[in-house]
């Protein structure tokens, strides 16, 4: 069972995710109102950008020069937006990528909000810097052990800077996307925090167990393009009707959907999942593209399962010389009569990488 958090640490992460809703407003502020600008001196993309994602806002950032000393990329922008504890301390970042998603949404930043801002982050700085002394003198705190037994010392509770992504980020993952959120009638699940030298531990054992075996043939870097994780099912299996829609821009227009913050995008990929209603029905789908400068192969797929049955997968494969975008079909959030959770995911071939956002959970 995963650990609990301490209340120590609770509230410093509470204090964390409400300073980040208040950015992924802005973020999502941009997003809808904004327009994609490239960067003085580049050439206009070839195609479509989408202003607000994390690609523009970290542009934004450095050529408006809004985090001096500070390199921010996307990941960067990522990690502010999904309210890791590391960024949220730095008054520097969290000020530029607000000001980034203002200026994107042509959208007044006064001096005023700035610091607003930079007492939010030395706030979450200081319960991080309680929660830590706290850490430190949990163990002095235990009961001395009784039957004459040695004393064992408690380890100090670790946490994580930010919620378990799993695949994600990696984004990762692509935030893990932050508690709370409520999409239509779904709303976003994370893990909690987990030990890193319990993880470790459980890593280790787990190659020696496959190496004993003889099964240890490849890592999960090397599947081929496209390929469905073993263990998961065909996409349309198990559905009927319009449970599953196969060609979704047929169906649906990107612009008119609902994007799902922040994107998937990281190093040459592009990608964003997307959710819309159709003949009453609310679906969810995947996109994915490559940069125009240094295109790579990939894709993007949707995996879902209705109750608590076998996942399914539904991959779209980009291939290294396709310009445009590629969807993945679109999936309804009730299948069978029961709630369907959904992951969207995007991946690159070589080398082998994958964001993914948390599960999403219907009804």
């Amino acid at each position: 069972m995963p650990e609990p958090l301490a209340p120590w640490w609770k509230e410093a992460h509470d204090a964390a995710r409400l300073l980040a809703s208040n950015l992924e407003a802005a973020a999502a502020h941009a997003s809808r109102d904004g327009v994609y600008t490239p960067p003085p001196g580049a050439p206009p993309p070839r195609r479509r950008r989408q202003p607000g994602s994390l690609r523009h806002l970290a542009e934004v950032i450095r050529s408006r020069r809004l985090a001096p000393g500070v390199s921010v990329d996307m990941d960067i922008v990522a990690g502010v937006l999904a309210g890791e504890l590391r960024y949220l301390t730095e008054p520097v970042l969290v000020t530029a990528v607000a000001r980034a998603a203002h200026l994107i949404a042509r959208a007044p930043f006064a001096e005023a909000d700035a610091e607003r801002l930079a007492v939010a982050c030395a706030h979450v700085a200081a319960l991080v810097a309680a929660a830590e002394e706290a850490d430190r003198r949990a163990p002095s705190l235990l009961p001395a052990s009784r039957g004459g037994g040695t004393p064992q010392r408690a380890e100090p509770a670790r946490t994580a800077d930010g919620p378990d992504h799993g695949d994600d980020r990696d984004h990762a993952d692509g935030r893990d996307l932050r508690d709370g959120p409520v999409i239509i009638d779904a709303t976003f699940t994370t893990r909690r925090p987990r030990r890193h030298r319990a993880v470790l531990a459980g890593v280790v054992l787990l190659v020696l167990a496959l190496a004993a075996a003889g099964l240890v043939v490849a890592t999960r870097g090397e599947e081929p393009a496209g390929d469905e994780p073993a263990g998961e099912a065909a996409c349309r299996s198990d559905t009927t009707g319009d449970d599953v829609i196969a060609d979704t821009p047929r169906l649906f227009d990107d612009d008119l959907a609902t994007r799902l913050s922040p994107t998937l995008d990281f190093d040459q990929m592009n990608g964003s999942a997307r959710y819309a209603r159709h003949q009453g029905r609310t679906y969810y789908w995947g996109r994915a593209g490559s940069d125009d400068h240094d295109p790579h192969s990939g894709g993007a797929r949707v995996r879902w399962r209705a109750g608590g049955e076998q996942w399914h997968s539904c991959p779209a494969p980009l291939a290294v010389t396709e310009r445009g975008y590629v969807h993945t079909p679109a999936v309804a959030t009730t299948i069978g009569g029961q709630p369907v959770t959904v992951q969207i995911c995007l991946w690159r071939d070589t080398p082998r990488r994958e964001n993914c956002t948390p599960e999403i959970r219907n009804g």
